[in-house]
């Protein structure tokens, strides 16, 4: 059994192979647990202006089930120091928020389907440098989860580009700190009422006009709760903070443009001929608003996996 020490001084081949001849990792074994990252087949002056060790961890989202983690820095005191990590205003620094899935599915290179997959372009923060990036996740020894090694590689349009950045990870402590828990009091004053909630949906099916008739779903079918709840988590609080004043400018600004009623009492033709009217006007913040609410819509709208099927490699027009 080859274990994580031993694969430091190993070649790129070599920690090749293992990602092909790795074990599988059980998903529940992650959970909760912070592990100890070190880079492995990356030149020394890459390795210094990045670094070497770093935390991964595995934490499953209350709500969605979802097993997601992120990346925390830290101080490069020495490969085999205690973890001490950054800190910005007394928090841990964080980055490269993922979601971690079975490899079913997910475009990778031939022979790294043995484990798990972590994928940034899934993660509650979402970091746009880092949006086709995945890591094949599997054990150095069966049966086991104590220690793993992965590898990344970039997915775009169907093509698949490995690199040489390795790593193994060590399991180390029990998580003790959420990002996205520090937060909970920004979150409760920023997050939409039930009431502005359903404008925002209304609003969203009128944008996205779908009726069945097409073969994807109207929007009211879809489930909205896991939008809502990676937008309360991830968006940033600036976005979150202004979707209030757009979303009520849209609701209310029929009144007083001709309709003489909100939004939410015009009738389809009427919505319609606001919305096409408003994507046009001539105040800058108007116009603004209809953006924000058409790409949100398209997020919540996407969210729904029934509607992603319909668009995955192979599926029926």
């Amino acid at each position: 059994m080859t274990t994580a020490r031993e694969l430091r001084t190993a070649s790129t081949r070599l920690l090749r192979q293992h990602i092909v001849d790795g074990y599988p990792v059980d998903p529940q074994a992650l959970e909760g647990w912070v592990y100890r990252g070190t880079s492995l087949g990356l030149p020394r002056i890459v390795e210094k202006l990045t670094w070497k060790n770093f935390q991964k961890t595995f934490y499953r989202e209350p709500g969605t089930g979802k097993l997601i983690g992120w990346n925390v820095r830290l101080e490069q005191d020495g490969i085999d120091a205690p973890s001490r990590p950054k800190l910005r205003r007394g928090q841990p620094v964080t980055e490269w928020h993922y979601e971690v899935i079975e490899p079913a599915g997910v475009p990778m290179p031939k022979g790294f389907d043995r484990g798990l997959v972590i994928d940034y372009g899934r993660g509650r923060v979402p970091d746009l440098s880092m949006r086709f990036v995945k890591d094949p996740l599997v054990s150095l020894s069966p049966n086991s989860a104590d220690e793993l090694i992965g590898v990344s590689y970039v997915a775009l349009g169907g093509v698949c580009v490995e690199t040489p950045t390795y790593f193994t990870l060590v399991r180390e402590q029990r998580i003790t700190d959420v990002p996205y828990e520090r937060r909970a009091p920004t979150i409760a004053a920023l997050r939409l009422t039930s009431v502005e909630r359903e404008w925002a949906e209304m609003l969203f099916a009128a944008i996205v006009a779908t009726t069945g008739d097409s073969g994807l779903p109207p929007f009211a079918s879809t489930d909205r709760s896991g939008f809502w709840l990676s937008f309360d988590g991830a968006a940033a609080p600036l976005v979150r903070a202004g979707l209030r004043p757009m979303l009520h400018t849209l609701v209310f600004l029929p009144v007083v443009s001709g309709f003489r009623r909100p939004f939410f009492r015009l009738s389809p033709d009427e919505q319609v001929r606001f919305l096409t009217a408003a994507a046009s006007d001539q105040r800058y913040f108007v116009r603004q608003a209809m953006t924000t609410l058409k790409t949100l819509a398209c997020f919540a709208y996407f969210d729904d996996p029934t509607v992603r099927a319909r668009f995955a490699p192979g599926s029926a027009p």
